[in-house]
């Protein structure tokens, strides 16, 4: 029997890690670990840098759309009218005043309720606070001239219709008209927004292959002129009314289809969200853009001013805070001013876009800059808070024409 103590034949001794050795891996193993959290750290917050770079642009193409639809038809259906530029406009709807608005909702308050016809105008929020743009148009294929008209409130009896009042099939007629005043010595009168009645348009409505609906004809197609001479006006309570400014000599643009016209106002709210505003309350405020700070704009003018005037070229911008551009002179309804809106060509966007997540970099942004070609007035600078500078931001800068203003102006 052998002791404990002795070897065991043909066995080998144990051998075994030594605590050098087991530290050396552990310092190897620290050292990999915090160079692949370095790494993956370093790649992520490159990933977010970029991602956020990219969504904001992204975000700025689906805004830059929306913009660039309503503001180039701006003034569309109104650019040829006489003393249309400047009128107040009254709205009534279901009893109650739509325009001009008791009160306003946010963010949209400080804008007046009192509301002239513009293609496009800008209250100017300063450097710290974002423009609210207001932007006006028709909705028809009518063209841009109005129909002279005589009524007694109730019906409008058009002298020399166009051929307006488009019609789906299976459709009834809701189409809004403007009625502006025209018998009027110097500044423009109050014009109202009135709606023709489900029954109106004489005559058999004729296809026009051009737009792929059917169109109540002119006095000169239609078998039944007579008919097609008188507009009757929708008098429900449900509806805009009758006309409040009956007797005076007078014209109508034709708006369109009830829901198609422009009358909107435009800023960011207290969420940093672009949020549309309708005037005639058809639909709720809507949002249509995200992580947006700064909405600023510009007038681009065709008024001489270092070019040609009336030449549909750009000569000047100028800021809707500088005299003489202000929104209250610009809707002051003085006959003088409607000349100005004409020189009105085109609307500069600058527009300031937060990322949606803090960018991990070392260097802030502690300030930003729109419009930094121009001068005076016409820059703007915004400096950020502590909070601000943690995120990343981009300004763009685009121009977008007023398309239906580039036509000859009116005498």
């Amino acid at each position: 029997m052998r002791t404990c103590s002795e070897a065991i034949p043909g066995g080998h001794r144990q051998g075994g890690v030594s605590l050098v050795e087991v530290m050396v891996g552990l310092v190897i193993g620290l050292v990999a670990s915090l160079v692949v959290m370095r790494s993956f750290s370093a790649s992520e917050a490159f990933r977010r840098n970029v991602s956020g770079s990219a969504d904001a642009t992204q975000m700025t193409a689906l805004v830059g759309a929306r913009l660039n639809m309503l503001i180039e038809d701006a003034g569309a259906g109104l650019v040829q009218g006489r003393h249309v530029w400047g009128c107040r406009v009254l709205a009534t709807r279901n009893g109650t005043a739509l325009l001009p608005a008791a009160l306003l909702p946010e963010p949209f308050m400080r804008f007046p309720g009192t509301v002239r016809v513009l293609p496009v105008g800008i209250l100017d929020g300063g450097e710290a606070a974002a423009d609210i743009l207001m932007v006006i148009s028709a909705g028809s294929s009518s063209g841009n001239r109005d129909i002279p008209f005589d009524s007694d409130g109730r019906v409008l009896t058009v002298s020399n219709p166009n051929g307006v009042g488009l019609l789906k099939p299976a459709e009834r007629v809701d189409d809004l008209f403007l009625a502006v005043p025209q018998d009027v010595a110097g500044a423009p009168s109050d014009c109202q927004i009135v709606q023709a009645a489900p029954g109106a348009g004489g005559g058999a409505p004729v296809m026009d292959a051009t737009l792929g609906l059917r169109v109540m004809p002119s006095m000169a197609q239609s078998a039944s002129a007579a008919a097609y001479t008188t507009i009757p006006l929708n008098m429900a309570s449900t509806s805009y009314g009758g006309l409040a400014i009956a007797g005076v000599a007078s014209s109508v643009f034709h708006l369109g289809r009830e829901a198609a016209p422009v009358f909107s106002l435009i800023t960011v709210n207290a969420y940093a969200e672009l949020v549309e505003h309708d005037l005639l309350q058809r639909r709720n405020l809507q949002s249509f853009g995200e992580n947006i700070v700064l909405l600023k704009a510009r007038y681009g003018l065709d008024n001489g001013n270092g070019g040609s005037a009336n030449d549909n070229v750009i000569d000047q911008w100028v800021s809707p805070g500088e005299a003489g551009w202000t929104l209250a002179e610009l809707m002051n309804g003085e006959e003088a001013t409607e000349q100005k809106i004409d020189q009105i060509k085109a609307i500069r966007i600058g527009m300031v876009v937060r990322s949606a997540q803090v960018p991990d970099a070392d260097a802030r942004v502690t300030r930003v800059t729109l419009f930094d070609d121009l001068s005076g007035t016409g820059k703007v600078v915004r400096e950020l808070s502590a909070d601000q500078q943690r995120y990343g931001y981009q300004a763009f800068d685009w121009v977008i024409p007023l398309r239906n203003m580039k036509s000859t102006p009116k005498s």
